[in-house]
């Protein structure tokens, strides 16, 4: 187990490479950096649990109480632009409906 602990954590040296080079270089909220550090949670977690890894297990721990944080931002964001959407759409539909009865108003028929 030792030893398959090892090349696990030789495997992950080039993973944290990329992350510390190219990922974080990204916006926190990008798909593609969510999505890499996704992949590195996945990977931890399968170390923790098949090798018995508590590092990995705590790295995996961390990375996913961040990218949680975030993907909550990113929701709460989304909640507001759709509560806004649905306001101005509300808007419109009535100023619609106000065009309609003042053309029923002064139409002769």
């Amino acid at each position: 187990m030792t030893f398959l602990r090892i090349n696990y954590q030789l495997l992950r040296i080039p993973l944290q490479l990329v992350e510390h080079i190219a990922i974080t270089q990204l916006d926190e909220q990008a798909p593609t950096r969510l999505a890499y550090e996704r992949l590195l949670i996945q990977c931890d977690r399968a170390a923790a649990y098949l090798l018995g890894d508590e590092n990995a297990d705590g790295r995996a721990a961390e990375l996913h109480r961040h990218t949680a944080a975030v993907r909550v931002e990113i929701a709460r964001r989304q909640q507001r632009v759709d509560a806004t959407n649905a306001t101005l759409l509300d808007l419109q539909r009535a100023r619609f409906h106000q065009r309609r009865q003042a053309r029923r108003g002064t139409d002769p028929a």
